[in-house]
């Protein structure tokens, strides 16, 4: 065959593995792929000829700008996507980044192996070409090819019977963070949100949740961009493994140590990227905040703390009772004031004096660290107060010397003196992962490393800080609140979010910007219908039984899991998030770039055990068979990232955006997700007027963010806000929706609502685009002028500011320079805004009642609960080198980069002890479940520790089923406390998030 004259329908009926021979710089000889019913492929001719198709990829009718909009966090890569005759014929890293600052690296290239490779998936045996409809039992595998009128018909049926019987709510939307671009997800919410579906919220589906960082500054979403790292002169990786998770930010690293910078990987084995670091810290599983306290105690005793620093951004000047163990209140004080008011000892006159809530700056006052005071209460009672610090002295002498550390921790005491004293004379950026996050107590540890940055001064300039992740950048808290694609009424939307800010800030006038940000996400979050997907499972999935388990549960706690549950539902903290309630059972689950039955801990066993046999429709969006496909009733094929364009999701980490235009004509017959909701919202409007239907209730609770801009008689919102107001504040998630909480929706109007009124049509994905960079522009993400095609010029655009509007963005809390690296929370550091969290200051101590019960209210240490029983080893995981999350999983050219199969890393000692030897087929259990896998053993492992690393499909173990369902996935009952400042749900933040690291489990040979 002549490969210069291949047509596109040839190629693609050749199948998914002639890609793999075409797609790569290092093509060999390969096999035909075998022919699969469910994605539409055929056997292919056999290739022999290395040097033809070397020749043949140096031809190419067109180079486009390409990007992967996938969840490998930042990514942001940008490629030429190479194409001939209709097929991606390769792809290259480009090099379009711009030096930002001078004397520090630029991020030319970006990329990985996965990118690299990426055609191989598009055009894989893996990928689904048409729509489907299950034929035979769920997870049977029998399905037929259906037509896009079909599919859409049977799933706005599904809907229509949810919605009439159950009530909206009942349609559950899970929303991953892989598989699309940042345009098509707005599509995708906003059909769910007209009409009223329940959207599971991200961060609490897949665990990526920094609840340490988020205690101690109310966000967790702030993070510096990759080449800030260069800055730094001391690097922690720490709960990391950059090597494998950050491939194309790696080098700056590398260029930092070049340039001087010492860089310390702490971990529990001698993980990849301690190979490339010029120390190593050992530290045992989920200790890691006894090794922080440790360190902070050094620094306290050798007077190495950064008093200034403490002083003016942290809480730990603020007073405590010492009979209560609460702060000092204004409203300890006196009747009627407030009740976050706090206060400080002035050093100089030692004077009680209010701390101010509008500012960090200390003015004439110098706080005292340490001291005592009495005070006179509103009752005339006498109490004793003394500052945070004082109390985080004496714990952490008491318990969390160097030499007690270590014996919790098992890193070498002068190990940890020599860390505190680098820490103190150091700029240190800590690069902490998500793995911290997905221990039990994964909190106290993050809070703990929190407080040693806090005491060295380490946070707020170039080269310093800690990290979560951020998203923002977008424009949909205009996009989605829009009725048409007119400048005027975009000048609307944002008069209406300024005028709903400036009455969340006459409520409280010493909030902040970024506060009243966030209060606002809470309003109209909720209207939205997020909600923290644990309501879901408890009520829905049977978690309620896993999680009251006393055996796997935190023993440190005082009451069973169930009061907790109680008292946070009866003291309404997570009112307006609870849906679906127990009496609204889910009927419709749509699942949307992520595969539930995969990444949900104990997924295989609750999910697939209790809850699906209630749903009556389970629909999939995604572009491969991935296991939630295998049980699903309907599978709807997406166009996939060089079929159409689309954006990834815009960040700081990298402050450039990326671009990906259409290079080919979708497979098959692929739609994007932006066309395929539109159809969607037409075909709902059109199968409700054939049976008669014309309008549905949509009803959410009130919240208490929206509660408390209620009068006391908790009248209706608009009689607050104004009729005209509420309505357009609703608006801006439920665009042209009626007058109050509980209102009626016409069906025949959500495919015009969709459409901005007919203006932007399902087909029209560029210009929807262009609109969704015209509101970016707008809300002053990027620079004046940009439009759609100054990406196609560029392929990347920097950002130029946090936006007005989004609390995320705003979260970063710092300028963006066009001549500087980016690095958060400067606002705080140099312009003394508050922090949003309840003391306005980053705060380490925390007063609730629930942290006081729990002897959680400083950061400590906390051992892991034996989840799962109590068994010898401890299971760990990780984000692993060869996929980004599944969708590389089953490539072939990939899976010859390693062994091919899932893989238990395993201790030579831990193996022996069991007669196991390397790539045996072993039995894992504990007392909730068992799977089978090969074993590889690895001496870096820690006795005791066994490394899972994620993302492989359960249909690829022996047995079919996957690690993840012996993991219990309990959450910490703590983390069910609300009614607190900052400790209150919003989008993406404060939750429960199901823990992972560290469950028990035993092997055997096979």
């Amino acid at each position: 065959m002549d490969l210069a004259q291949l047509s596109r329908r040839e190629f693609l009926k050749a199948g998914g593995s002639v890609a793999l021979g075409l797609s790569l710089l290092h093509r060999l000889p390969f096999e035909a792929g075998e022919a699969s019913a469910a994605t539409g492929t055929a056997p292919g001719p056999r290739y022999t000829s290395f040097e033809d198709l070397y020749r043949a990829r140096w031809k190419w009718d067109r180079v486009t700008r390409g990007t992967h909009c996938v969840d490998c966090y930042p990514g942001n890569c940008s490629w030429n996507v190479y194409v001939k005759n209709g097929i991606v014929w390769r792809e290259e890293q480009a090099a379009p980044y711009p030096t930002v600052e001078p004397g520090v690296p630029d991020m030319n290239p970006r990329g990985c192996q996965k990118g690299a490779s990426f055609s191989a998936v598009m055009y894989g045996a893996e990928r689904i070409r048409y729509p489907l409809k299950r034929v035979g039992p769920r997870g049977s595998g029998k399905w037929k090819r259906i037509s896009w009128d079909q599919a859409l018909t049977e799933v706005a049926d599904g809907m229509i019977d949810a919605i009439e019987s159950t009530g909206p709510e009942s349609v559950v939307l899970e929303l991953g963070p892989g598989n699309l671009g940042i345009f098509q997800a707005a599509g995708v919410s906003k059909f769910m949100m007209q009409i009223g579906a329940t959207a599971l919220d991200v961060d609490g589906i897949i665990g990526d949740f920094n609840a340490g960082n988020y205690i101690t500054f109310g966000k967790f979403h702030h993070v510096s961009s990759v080449d800030d790292w260069f800055h730094a002169d001391l690097i922690l990786i720490w709960h990391m493994n950059p090597v494998y998770t950050r491939i194309p930010s790696y080098h700056f690293i590398s260029e930092a140590r070049y340039k001087g910078a010492e860089v310390v990987t702490i971990a529990p084995d001698f993980s990849p990227s301690a190979i490339h670091a010029d120390r190593y810290l050992p530290v045992s599983l989920g200790t890691d905040a006894a090794l922080a306290l440790g360190a902070c105690q050094v620094i306290l005793a050798e007077n190495l703390m950064h008093a200034d620093f403490v002083r003016e951004q942290t809480d730990l000047p603020l007073l405590v009772r010492t009979d209560t163990g609460r702060y000092l209140r204004e409203s300890d004080r006196k009747k009627e004031a407030r009740e976050d008011q706090l206060y400080w000892l002035d050093e100089k006159t030692h004077k009680v004096v209010r701390a101010p809530l509008q500012t960090l700056a200390t003015g004439a006052v110098t706080p005292a660290l340490d001291g005592v005071a009495t005070v006179r209460l509103a009752d005339g009672t006498k109490v004793e107060v003394e500052p945070v610090l004082a109390r985080l002295r004496r714990m952490l002498d008491a318990h969390y010397t160097p030499d007690q550390a270590s014996a919790i921790c098992g890193t070498p005491a002068e190990e940890i003196r020599n860390l505190a004293r680098k820490v103190a004379k150091k700029k240190t950026h800590l690069l902490v992962g998500w793995n911290a996050a997905k221990y039990y107590h994964g909190d106290l540890m993050e809070r703990s490393q929190c407080l040693l940055l806090a005491l060295t001064g380490n946070w707020g300039k170039q080269g310093t800080g800690t990290r979560g992740w951020n998203e923002c950048g977008d424009a949909k808290h205009i996009f989605w609140g829009r009725r048409s694609a007119t400048a005027a009424e975009g000048d609307r939307v944002e008069k209406t979010l300024a005028a709903l800010n400036k009455r969340i800030q006459e409520k409280d006038p010493t909030l902040s910007d970024e506060m009243v940000a966030i209060e606002r996400e809470r309003i109209l979050g909720s209207v939205a219908g997020y909600a923290p997907p644990i309501f879901y499972w408890n009520n829905h999935a049977g978690y309620d039984k896993v999680w009251a388990n006393p055996a796997w549960g935190d023993r440190s706690m005082k009451r069973p899991f169930a009061e907790y549950w109680k008292e946070a539902l009866e003291k309404g903290w997570w009112t307006g998030y609870t849906e679906p309630k127990p009496s609204s059972v889910p009927q419709v689950y749509v699942g949307v770039a992520g595969s539930t039955i995969r990444r949900t801990r104990g997924g295989q066993k609750q999910l697939l055990g209790v809850l699906w046999p209630k749903l009556k429709l389970v629909v999939s969006v995604d572009p491969r068979m991935s296991q939630t496909c295998r049980y699903s009733d309907i599978i709807l094929p997406p166009a996939w990232f060089y079929e159409r364009a689309d954006f990834r999701f815009f960040t700081p980490s990298v402050s450039f955006n990326t671009f990906t235009d259409q290079a080919v004509a979708p497979v098959g017959d692929t739609k994007t997700e932006w066309e395929m909701f539109g159809l969607l919202a037409k075909k709902v409007g059109e199968r409700a007027k054939a049976r008669g239907l014309t309008e549905f209730k949509r009803t959410r609770e009130l919240t208490r963010s929206m509660i408390e801009l209620l009068p006391p008689a908790l009248q209706k919102a608009h009689e607050l806000l104004g009729d005209d107001l509420f309505q357009r504040a609703v608006s801006l998630t439920l665009p042209g929706l009626s007058r109050s909480l509980r209102r009626k929706v016409k069906y025949g109007d959500l495919y015009k609502e969709y459409t901005f009124g007919g203006q932007i049509s399902e087909k029209d994905n560029n210009k929807a685009l262009e609109l969704f960079v015209a509101d970016s522009v707008r809300e002053g993400f990027f620079p004046e002028g940009t439009t759609l095609q100054t990406y196609k010029d560029k392929a990347v655009v920097r950002m130029v500011g946090i936006g007005k509007y989004d609390p995320a963005g705003l979260n970063v809390a710092t300028d963006i320079h066009p001549d500087k690296t980016v690095n958060p929370l400067s606002w705080h550091t140099e312009k003394k805004i508050p922090y949003p969290t309840y003391s306005r200051r980053a705060q380490f101590y925390i007063d609730h009642p629930w942290f006081l019960e729990a002897g959680e209210a400083l950061p400590v240490h906390k051992d892991n609960p034996t989840m799962g029983g109590n068994f010898p080893l401890e299971m760990t995981s990780g984000h692993m080198r060869w996929s980004v999350h599944s969708i590389w999983i089953t490539q072939k050219l990939i899976l010859r980069t390693n062994r091919g199969k899932p893989l238990l890393f395993v201790n030579p000692k831990d193996a022996a002890a069991r007669g196991i030897e390397d790539d045996n087929l072993v039995r894992v259990w504990n007392d909730y479940a068992s799977f089978h896998v090969n074993v590889a053993i690895m001496p870096s492992m820690r006795p005791g520790q066994v490394m899972m690393y994620h993302a492989w499909e359960p249909y690829q173990f022996p047995k079919g089923k996957s690690y993840d369902i012996a993991i219990p996935g309990m959450i910490k009952y703590l983390h069910l406390a609300g009614g607190y400042g900052h400790l209150n749900f919003w989008r993406w933040n404060w939750q429960p998030t199901q823990a992972d690291r560290a469950t028990r489990v035993e092997m055997e040979r096979a």
